[in-house]
């Protein structure tokens, strides 16, 4: 297909395509782009049919991806953001600045605590800065497909493909967050055994599927089989049931900054800590040009070598 054929898709059918496939719901999709969903379903239509494939398959229950949609998806993402980084790059060289570097944070780590990391967000990079945001693993992958984020520090995700470049940096080792009266809070290290019978409070595994089947598999491995709640999704309702004696939780240990009253937090022995972590991974997109970002990636894949 020729670049200047009239049987080109436009942005905005590409934009509608790949805002439906992400959330596999029209009128969701429709919310993101700013539309009702009659355009929006007409725009879908009109890509079929210039493209004369089914991408979209639609009932009244669900919306789902057909395998050509799958494959097309991935190249449309790439064509948008190749397209976006055109767009910047013009805006950059007509204003004669750089321009913000958008970083998302996963807020289950306390950055402040893992030195080499926090260099690298507090440090002078000229004329440009970084812009943090903080939200769960999940979401920031998503935001950085979008384009609405340049960087991610994320932990334990699945393979992405060709779409996102990952590269590990650092890892934060779980710790257990226990009543003040828990006989293994006189431990200085604590084993499975040592919490044995005490309900554990727990995430879903849609919240992070890669690290929810990990830590299983530390779990199945060492015979741990505890009691579950939901885990709360505020971070301080969680630490209040811990310390009112309705159970245990995990954290990562840089959180250990987050203290509360009848609450202590304790390693876990080698053996565990070894394998119950959570593996820091710094990922973009593969078709990302702009040299302060990619120069960002290089600083912290730098600090992670020297760590």
């Amino acid at each position: 297909m020729a670049i200047l054929s009239r049987r080109m898709p436009t942005i905005k059918q590409l934009q509608c395509f790949v805002a439906v496939a992400q959330e596999l719901n029209f009128r969701r999709a429709a919310e993101r782009l700013n539309m009702s969903q009659p355009p929006l379903s007409r725009q879908i239509s009109s890509l079929e049919n210039l493209l004369r494939v089914k991408l979209i398959e639609r009932d009244t229950h669900k919306v789902s991806l057909t395998s050509a949609g799958e494959a097309f998806e991935r190249e449309a993402h790439a064509i948008l953001s190749r397209v976006d980084a055109a767009t910047n790059s013009l805006r950059l060289k007509e204003s004669g600045e750089e321009a913000d570097v958008r970083l998302g944070l996963t807020s289950v780590i306390d950055f402040s605590l893992l030195p080499g990391i926090q260099e690298a967000l507090t440090s002078p990079r000229g004329s440009a800065q970084i812009r943090t945001e903080y939200a769960y693993s999940k979401q920031l992958l998503k935001r950085l497909r979008n384009g609405e984020i340049d960087l991610a520090i994320v932990g334990n995700i699945p393979s992405q493909g060709r779409e996102l470049e990952v590269r590990q940096i650092a890892g934060d080792p779980l710790m257990v967050a226990l009543p003040e009266a828990h006989s293994a809070s006189r431990k200085e290290q604590v084993s499975f055994e040592d919490l044995a019978g005490t309900t554990l409070f727990w995430f879903p595994r849609n919240d992070n599927p890669a690290f929810y089947d990990k830590c299983e598999q530390v779990f199945t491995d060492f015979e741990y089989e505890p009691p579950r709640k939901p885990e709360p999704s505020e971070h301080m309702t969680l630490l209040s049931k811990v310390a009112a004696g309705e159970g245990i939780a995990f954290f990562p240990a840089s959180m250990r900054a987050a203290s509360r009253l009848g609450v202590v937090y304790r390693p876990f022995v080698p053996d565990i800590e070894d394998r119950l972590n959570i593996e820091l991974q710094l990922t973009w997109r593969s078709s990302e040009t702009r040299s302060e970002v990619l120069r960002t990636a290089d600083r912290f894949i730098n600090v992670a070598s020297a760590l």
